[in-house]
């Protein structure tokens, strides 16, 4: 077992404690502490993100060289304290034990000396000693005990000044355990934790906070020439026309398959569709040969967030999924625009980016953003600056003042931009849609509408957390749930259903723990389904995350509730592109048209699950293999993983950012 901690147990020994801040966008949401004495570290990592948050406590045991003889994770309850170990590694003279039954280690693996050995699950001080490990290592990489393998990359190695100020820092870029994208440690000439890499939370010790501006700056330089080095990977060069010959063309603004059609594409557009016996093949061209194949319009991805990672590795696997376009619903402006210009400029290998502008309140909720109004004027004038960078709606979160939900409905809608979002505190949906919704993100609201109080008392609580506790409660047969489905009817007001976060998983998914009858909450959105699409609510099809790779379990969603399938794949193409008022360009296969399309070995207006036989994407005329892309991503940081151990930090790839 763990010793006390001296400084806990009433000794009065030497420490050092240091802190950092963690810091939502310039507004600091908590913190990172670490307590030092010679033989032990307490390490508090605890933030709010929106009503939920990171809170861990690691504790530390080394020897008297520094060496780890043990680690424990515990989390931080509501009251400040630790709670019980919910993880532990312990090191013996030829082994190392990690997890824990019943108190007692659970696993062991043979100790390797020249392997990293560090708690599991960690915190931005575990990251620094990670990278700080792999930048003195032959090759700058090792074996991590207990699985895997990590390698670091030194990105920058800089002094910057402040005034009379200066600072060397170092930035290294961390590739572990097969993951995508790289994690990034700001450390100083020591090798200790100055900051976190570019997030919505970054944890950055408070007296370089004024160096921010220029971390972000060299941190996103090198990460744009890293997803334009990677578009220029996994594209096939194609000198000419492109021909998809034979193919089973699906039909996308009937609805219907029409067989063996070929189709011509010539740069960035659709130059000719046709029978494959009376289409003409250009000379020269490229031919695809798509017998007993599925051709179809590249799908829509409507609630997406991006990520520095998504023009690397986030957006590949967009484009793996057959998502062709990606609407984000929430970024970073610097990053959000320059992702979407590079990418129309064919400089990355995403898919097309639609952006929304995101809008919250000032309090200390609020979410990851710097754009918080509090009055009329500040609301006007950021659509205003939201329209002049070419964001197509708006997307209020939740902590907008109900008041000024109708001046953004006016001011948006007198651009031509839409206004959508999640229902803020102290409004429901049916006075959203009064007030000038066009649409509503999350199923959820669909459930937490009805119990306004409970968003209060007995405590402050988020939508999704109520959602998941009333879910398997829920009558959506109800004359009141009735009466807003007609409502959203009569207004074709459309729903963003994220069904994929709230069906299977629940709550548990975003924070907002589990459904003590999962099987009934799941009965309750199925049903919602149907019967929105029985009204004629019009639906859009997104996932949430950052890599889409649950954007074929939303549609597989649909199917089980019982949408004909080839009205899914209308709702994952045209209607979404309809949606967005884009259809004169996108969403069908039709000469003129934007070449942005799928060829699938399989048949998904038949079975939606034939998606996963995804062989080509072309978006605006650029020419993907499937294998290419996935390759690419999985070869992305040169290690393979020999069975990372559980726990292991990922690259998010399948996080959902919103609720």
């Amino acid at each position: 077992m763990l010793l006390p901690l001296l400084f806990l147990a009433g000794f009065v020994a030497p420490t050092d404690t240091s802190r950092w801040v963690v810091s939502n966008h310039g507004r600091e949401a908590g913190d990172l502490v670490v307590v030092r004495t010679a033989d032990s570290a307490i390490v508090r990592w605890v933030f709010t993100d929106r009503n939920r948050g990171t809170r861990i406590e690691m504790r530390y045991r080394f020897d008297r060289a520094g060496a780890l003889l043990r680690a424990e994770r515990r989390p931080v309850l509501a009251d400040g304290s630790a709670g019980a170990p919910n993880d532990a590694v312990e090191v013996g003279a030829d082994s190392v034990w990690f997890g824990l039954t019943n108190g007692a280690p659970r696993s062991a693996v043979k100790r390797n000396p020249t392997a990293y050995l560090g708690a599991r699950g960690g915190t931005p001080w575990e990251q620094a000693a990670l990278a700080k490990f792999l930048l003195a290592q032959p090759g700058r990489a090792a074996p991590i005990v207990g699985g895997g393998a990590a390698r670091a990359e030194l990105i920058a190695d800089t002094t910057l000044r402040a005034g009379p100020r200066r600072l060397r820092a170092r930035l290294v870029m961390v590739y572990r355990n097969g993951a995508p994208t790289p994690t990034g440690t700001w450390l100083d000439e020591r090798g200790a934790l100055l900051a976190t890499d570019v997030q919505w939370f970054i944890t950055v010790r408070p007296d370089v906070q004024r160096f921010l501006p220029a971390f972000r700056a060299i941190e996103l330089k090198w990460r744009n020439a890293a997803g334009e080095a990677m578009a220029k990977k996994v594209v096939t060069h194609v000198p000419g026309a492109l021909v998809i010959k034979n193919g089973d063309l699906f039909d996308s603004e009937h609805g219907a398959m029409v067989p063996n059609q070929t189709v011509v594409l010539r740069g960035d557009r659709i130059v000719a569709v046709g029978p494959a016996a009376t289409t003409p093949v250009p000379g020269g061209a490229m031919v695809i040969d798509a017998t007993g194949k599925t051709v179809m319009p590249g799908m829509w991805e409507m609630h997406t967030h991006l990520m520095v990672a998504n023009q690397s590795a986030l957006g590949v696997m967009q484009l793996a999924q057959g998502l062709t376009t990606a609407r984000d619903l929430a970024s970073d402006l610097d990053v959000a625009v320059s992702q979407r210009d590079r990418e129309r400029a064919g400089k990355l290998a995403t898919p097309r980016i639609i952006l929304g502008g995101f809008m919250e309140g000032p309090l200390r909720w609020a979410g990851p953003s710097e754009v918080l109004v509090s009055t009329e004027a500040e609301a006007r004038a950021w659509v205003a600056r939201y329209d002049s960078l070419g964001y197509k709606q708006i997307k209020l979160y939740n902590l907008v003042h109900p008041d000024l939900v109708p001046v953004i409905a006016d001011e948006a809608h007198r651009r031509g931009m839409r206004l959508s979002g999640h229902i803020p505190r102290g409004l429901t949906m049916e006075a959203a849609v009064a007030l000038g919704y066009d649409e509503v993100q999350h199923a959820a609201f669909f459930f937490s509408n009805f119990f306004q109080d409970s968003l209060y008392l007995p405590q402050m609580r988020a939508y999704s957390q109520v959602a998941t506790a009333v879910a398997p409660t829920i009558d959506v047969n109800s004359t009141a749930m009735t009466s807003l489905i007609a409502l959203l009817a009569a207004h074709k007001t459309v729903i963003d259903g994220t069904f994929n976060l709230w069906i299977g998983g629940g709550g548990a998914l975003v924070g907002a723990g589990g459904s003590a009858n999962q099987e009934r909450a799941d009965s309750a959105y199925m049903q919602l389904i149907r019967r929105l699409y029985a009204a004629g609510v019009p639906l859009v099809a997104g996932t949430d995350n950052a890599s889409g790779v649950t954007y074929r379990r939303e549609l597989e969603m649909y199917e089980r509730a019982g949408i004909p399938r080839a009205r899914i794949l209308q709702i994952a193409t045209i209607d979404a592109a309809r949606v967005m008022k884009d259809d004169a360009e996108y969403g069908s296969i039709v000469p003129g048209k934007v070449a942005d399309l799928l060829v699938i070995g399989g048949r998904p207006a038949e079975r939606i699950s034939d998606l996963q036989k995804l062989e080509v994407v072309v978006r605006g005329g650029r020419y993907y293999k499937i294998s290419d892309l996935l390759q690419a991503v999985n070869a992305r940081n040169g290690i393979r993983s020999n069975g990372a151990r559980e726990g292991d930090d990922g690259d998010g790839c399948g996080a959902h950012l919103d609720p």
